[in-house]
């Protein structure tokens, strides 16, 4: 029997009442679409056998009310939380109630940072409830472990594990990526959870471009943005953040009155304060190990670099301020993903493939070593909004004053979204083949193959 694997992550599913619920009309639009042709009679439905591999993301919970659960979550606040999601994309369940319902179609969810839910039993049941009217289905297959190997030579995680801010194990699984528990009660949140929930959650809500824009822009580039842009909201996310430090201090100790008007003086000293939270995070996250091949030196050096450069340009008048601020540069997070998963391929001749998502940004790195020359790295990226970095030619008065106070029903950046996927064929005899492709023209539309 022929074989396709349909593997897509990040849509972030949340309880439809914010700007942060990624999965619009747009997204259930293509979605229908999508799975429609992997039935019998689409362009994606030729195999026998298709798997739909959701991984990670699928599920927004932690931009799903309450947002501050004080670092951990527990099987109530996830049920609450899910059923605001279930609610809110009634349609998304009924789309997948309709694959599975074909022949050979089911269904996989991996875990990822924003839905490590998944990890409870009572979640599990309720989304198999869901979709199918049951508790348990032949067809609705989660995975336990950290990654997933659906094929003797296919690799694929979310991606966090490679991330400081998102990495998550205590407490979930060993250091080889294997459950602890299949029943846990309790799960505690990530740094880069604790820290969206407790501080940072106004931010995304006032200016839900940041979680948009493609290429992404780091946080050091944002908070630059927030001086010229927000003080106050700058000075009250400094002083949440000093709230969650193991020995809480007042922030900004060193800002004089006044000195808040001043961008530069003020992202000199609130770096001050974010530096100290990330040292503090970081002496206190025992079970963290950067990636192999990741050069901490020079992520440092760079990231001072960044500074003084940032530092300097909020001197300069606002529209040049801004140009230099939005300049593409060099995505840490991406880095690091890519690290790791390049990593997993190195350690195992045997796989072909390494996929992952969790970075919202395409990617295909082709390796080859004497051993095994036909390696690849994809990344899945993401079906949410992608809205393109204004160039500096495109940044005029107006468009400084939407970045100060968005319209998020107007958006003046280029729409540049691409629904993601990477379709995985199994030949009858020989190893895997890989594309990554996107989905086009919503519930009548087609895949076209990136590569």
């Amino acid at each position: 029997m022929s074989t396709i694997k349909l593997i897509l992550n990040d849509l972030h599913l949340a309880d439809g009442h914010s700007t942060l619920d990624c999965f619009g009309d747009r997204q259930q639009s293509a979605f229908e679409g999508f799975l429609s042709s992997a039935c019998s009679n689409g362009p994606l439905g030729t195999a026998g056998d298709v798997e739909l591999i959701i991984n990670g993301d699928c599920f927004d919970f932690l931009v799903t009310s309450p947002y501050d659960t004080q670092g951990v979550t527990d099987i109530a606040i996830a049920i609450g939380k899910l059923e605001r999601i279930i609610t809110a994309h009634q349609s998304f369940f009924a789309t997948i109630r309709r694959f599975i319902a074909t022949e050979g179609r089911h269904v996989t969810f991996i875990t990822g940072n924003h839905d490590i839910e998944l990890a409870f039993a009572e979640i599990r049941q309720r989304i198999t409830q869901e979709i199918a009217g049951m508790a348990e289905h032949p067809a609705i297959h989660f995975c336990l472990p950290r990654f997933y190997r659906p094929l003797p030579d296919v690799y694929i995680e979310h991606g966090n594990h490679y991330d400081f801010w998102n990495h998550s194990i205590d407490g979930l699984w060993d250091a080889q990526g294997q459950p602890l528990t299949t029943h846990p009660t309790t799960i505690p949140l990530s740094v880069g959870s604790r820290y969206f929930q407790h501080a940072a959650h106004p931010v995304s809500i006032a200016y839900p471009y940041f979680d948009h824009l493609e290429p992404s822009i780091n946080s050091t580039r944002q908070i630059a943005l927030l001086c010229l842009f927000n003080p106050e909201i700058v000075i009250e996310t400094a002083r949440r953040t000093m709230s969650m430090l193991a020995e809480p201090r007042p922030a900004l100790p060193n800002l004089a009155p006044g000195d808040e008007r001043i961008p530069a003086r003020l992202f000199e000293e609130a770096m001050r304060d974010f530096a100290a939270y990330q040292h503090d995070m970081a002496s206190h996250k025992v079970d963290w190990t950067a990636p192999e091949g990741h050069n901490n030196e020079q992520a440092v050096g760079n990231a001072m670099i960044e500074f003084s450069m940032l530092h300097d340009v909020l001197a300069l008048p606002t529209i040049e301020a801004v140009a230099a601020i939005c300049t593409p540069t060099i995505y840490q997070m991406g880095e690091s993903v890519a690290a790791g998963m390049h990593a997993v391929l190195e350690h195992d001749s045997t796989l072909r493939y390494a996929i992952a998502g969790h970075t919202h940004m395409v990617r295909i790195d082709p390796m080859s070593s004497d051993t095994q020359p036909t390696q690849s790295y994809l990344n899945t990226a993401s079906w949410t909004t992608r809205l393109a970095l204004p160039a500096p030619g495109e940044v005029t008065p107006e468009l400084v004053e939407w970045l100060r106070q968005p319209d998020w029903q107007h958006i003046p950046l280029r729409d540049v979204s691409q629904l993601i996927f990477a379709m995985v064929n199994i030949p009858t005899n020989g190893p895997s083949s890989a594309s990554l492709c996107v989905w086009e023209g919503g519930s009548q539309g087609t895949y076209r193959v990136l590569a």
